[in-house]
Formats: C-alpha cells, sequence, structure tokens
C-alpha cells in the first residue's frame, strides 16, 4: 500500500465525478478493490484510467491492468525513483522539461521538452525515460483530470551520439507504456527542430509504433512558433512566457521539494508478486487493441 495520496498528491478525497459517468468510476473502482494484486489503486486511479479511455470500463481494464505490470516488470523505470538519486539529477540538468502554463481552448496542456547539453555522454537512455515518466506523473497530479495532452520534443541539439545510446530494453518499455499504459489523453506530439537523421531515428522506433500512435505524430524542421500560437509560448520563442531555463528551473525545484516523497512512495502503484498459493496472475491481459481511445484525433 501507498502511504501517500496518488495519483493526485493533494486529493486524498475522491475528485467529483460527471453525474453520467459515476456509475462506472464506482463500478471499476470496486473491481479494483477486488483485485488483491492491485492494493494500492485509489478511487482517483478509477477516475483517472476511465477519462484517458473515453470513459470504456473494458478498455480502462486493461490499460490499469499494464501499467501495473509495466510497473512491476521493469524496476529500471519505475523503482528507486527518488528524484535526488545521481541518475535523474543528471537528467534533469541536461534538459529541459516543462509544462507550459497556458492551455488550449479546448483545455489541452502542453508539454515542451528539449536539451539543454548537447553532451552525448551526459545522456543515460535509462535514467532519462525514468525521469521523463516521473515527470510526467507529477505534472497529471498538478493537473488533475485534464482533457488532454499536446507534447512537443525539440531535436536541437540532438546527435547522432545521442542515437547510439538509445537502449532498446527501455525504448521498448516505454513505447509499451505511453501506448498501452500512461493514463491520459494524448492528442498531438511535434517533433520540432527535426533532425536531419530522423529517418535513422524513426527506423529504431518505428516497429514499436502502433497506428494510432502514428497518426499524432508530426514533424518540422522548424521551431515550435510555426506550428503552436506564440501566445501559449516562452519568451524563446516569442511568446509572453518566462524562458524555458527558467520554467524548467522552477517545475524542477517542485519535483525536488513538493514531490521527492510523493515519487517514492509511487513505487508501490505496481502489480504485486504472485502468491505461493495459486493467486491468478494477470500477465496474460492482453492490451487494448487501440492503445487508448484518448489517443484518436479530434
Amino acid at each position: 500500500m501507498t502511504a501517500l495520496s496518488h495519483p493526485f498528491k493533494d486529493s486524498p478525497e475522491p475528485l467529483e465525478v460527471p453525474k453520467e459517468h459515476a456509475a462506472n468510476v464506482n463500478a471499476l473502482y470496486d473491481w479494483i478493490k477486488e483485485q488483491p494484486r492491485f492494493p494500492a489503486f485509489s478511487k482517483n486511479h478509477a477516475h483517472l484510467f476511465l477519462h484517458a479511455c473515453l470513459w470504456n470500463v473494458d478498455d480502462a481494464k486493461k490499460a490499469l491492468q499494464k501499467y501495473a505490470q509495466i510497473h512491476a516488470n521493469s524496476p529500471e523505470i519505475f523503482e528507486n525513483r527518488d528524484i535526488m538519486s545521481a541518475g535523474v539529477q543528471m537528467t534533469l540538468n541536461a534538459t529541459h522539461m516543462v509544462a507550459l502554463p497556458r492551455t488550449t481552448p479546448e483545455g489541452y496542456r502542453l508539454l515542451y521538452y528539449r536539451l539543454s547539453d548537447t553532451d552525448p555522454s551526459k545522456m543515460n537512455f535509462a535514467e532519462a525515460v525514468k525521469s521523463f515518466c516521473m515527470f510526467n506523473d507529477a505534472q497529471i497530479s498538478v493537473d488533475g483530470i485534464m482533457e488532454g495532452y499536446i507534447v512537443i520534443f525539440d531535436m536541437k541539439g540532438v546527435r547522432l551520439g545521442h542515437l547510439a545510446r538509445v537502449q532498446f530494453g527501455p525504448l521498448r518499455v516505454f513505447m509499451n507504456y505511453i501506448q498501452d499504459a500512461h493514463p491520459v489523453r494524448l492528442k498531438k506530439i511535434y517533433i520540432v527542430h527535426t533532425a536531419s537523421f530522423i529517418n535513422q531515428v524513426m527506423a529504431l522506433v518505428k516497429p514499436l509504433i502502433k497506428s494510432e500512435l502514428l497518426g499524432l505524430l508530426q514533424f518540422t524542421t522548424t521551431g515550435p512558433e510555426e506550428i503552436v500560437g506564440v501566445e501559449y509560448l516562452p519568451k524563446d520563442f516569442g511568446g509572453p512566457f518566462e524562458e524555458v531555463a527558467t520554467m524548467h528551473a522552477d517545475q524542477k525545484k517542485r519535483l525536488e521539494t513538493e514531490y521527492r516523497e510523493w515519487l517514492v512512495d509511487s513505487g508501490a502503484l505496481k502489480e504485486a508478486p504472485k502468491q505461493k498459493n495459486g493467486s491468478s496472475s494477470t500477465s496474460s491481459v492482453k492490451p487494448p487493441v487501440k492503445a487508448f481511445r484518448g489517443l484518436e484525433i479530434d
């Protein structure tokens, strides 16, 4: 069991559920409580997963099961989640990860990621995936139930040396997690300042990408100001908000101060080991045919 409130740090009581979906949230939570191998999941998890799966109970069950299994089977990514550990700090000091302050008219949060140190030796891929997932978990906690997310990956400064440091095991875990278990509605993924070797990158990851996610990808050699209105962007790109580096420093500090214990505690959010008495395992459960219904483009 966890000692703290998850998935929303500051919401120990269940969030208010839209009336038309309350019965399904209650039913899913009743199902969670009946699963002996998912002891740490809350009613807020039922709400979050149902929302991510567009209120489809069967898809939400499969996504939650996949989430628990991936967390249990990938300790290099989802255990020892101390924000102050050397590997995570190395990643946070070599990257900028920021949630932009203004949401779109549809209620979508924009997330922006880039390198701040372009030296490939500063990247440990498994630690980068771990840090990315920790940042996103904390952002879900900050946002609550968010209508959707738009992700901007900035390739400026990415070199072939970074590609050489990609590890297939953590990459496979990450792609499975994002497509089958991450409890958000992902709306669009922009790859800006696309590198000349993008075809080599896609050759590496395309076998792991389902068609639903592939349909969300958009590549451009220009910057984010060419695809997102500048009114949503930092001063780096002509927008009204603080520079990316300043926002990253502030959000990094929040992780280190407000979320350190919470992230460590989140390591309990996983499938419990199978009991020797022969308790049934959920390992045979297959993920949804469509990764997340929330991946559909509006």
